[in-house]
């Protein structure tokens, strides 16, 4: 094969690739986890069940894949006030359910629709978080947050006022961020 024939097979494979997931991200995205099968993502990409069998042997195979190309690596701005990291984590959660994750996924771990699903999400996101919690530790430490915040229960509470607002249909434009941390921000500070 010469290198022109070997980058015209390696460029239908990232094409191929492509296709499979963003349907399955779509899929997800959309109607969440259980909704992901190598059925639904062949019809809905074009791509034969046996290419995308090649590529993962079974639909958890498929489902880590396409998380862990969808994953943001947080990047945790390190020059921020911690009133204003909290601010950017909103927004970037926001961002991240939206845009990446979606609705339908959310939903679906709300529901227990797919344990597996629900760990291997719960994982990836410990992962991307663990820098902005250590940095928020520090910040504890230090005194720039009050002492001893119990920086799970924030996360958790930061995260749940997304979602509670997309429950009751609300509109999340960065100004409700700037609400959220008006409320919450004497309970944060030192």
């Amino acid at each position: 094969m010469t290198d022109r024939s070997l980058a015209l097979v390696q460029e239908h494979d990232d094409s191929v690739d492509e296709r499979i997931t963003s349907a399955a991200l779509e899929l997800l995205r959309s109607r969440g986890p259980v909704a992901v099968s190598i059925e639904a993502v062949s019809a809905a990409s074009g791509v034969a069940k046996t290419t995308i069998y090649r590529r993962h042997r079974n639909r958890e195979a498929l489902l880590r894949a396409v998380i862990d190309a969808a994953a943001i690596r947080i990047a945790v701005p390190i020059d921020l006030s911690a009133y204003d990291t909290f601010r950017w984590f909103l927004v970037h959660a926001r961002e991240t359910i939206e845009n990446i994750v979606g609705r339908g996924a959310v939903a679906a771990i709300m529901l227990n629709e797919d344990t597996e699903f629900a760990m291997l999400l719960h994982e990836r996101i410990r992962a991307n978080t663990k820098p902005l919690r250590d940095d928020l530790r520090r910040r504890s430490d230090t005194g720039e947050l009050r002492a001893n915040l119990d920086i799970e229960l924030v996360m958790s509470l930061l995260l749940g006022t997304f979602i509670a607002e997309s429950i009751r249909g609300s509109s999340s434009a960065d100004d409700w961020a700037d609400s959220v941390l008006e409320f919450l921000w004497p309970s944060l500070a030192p």
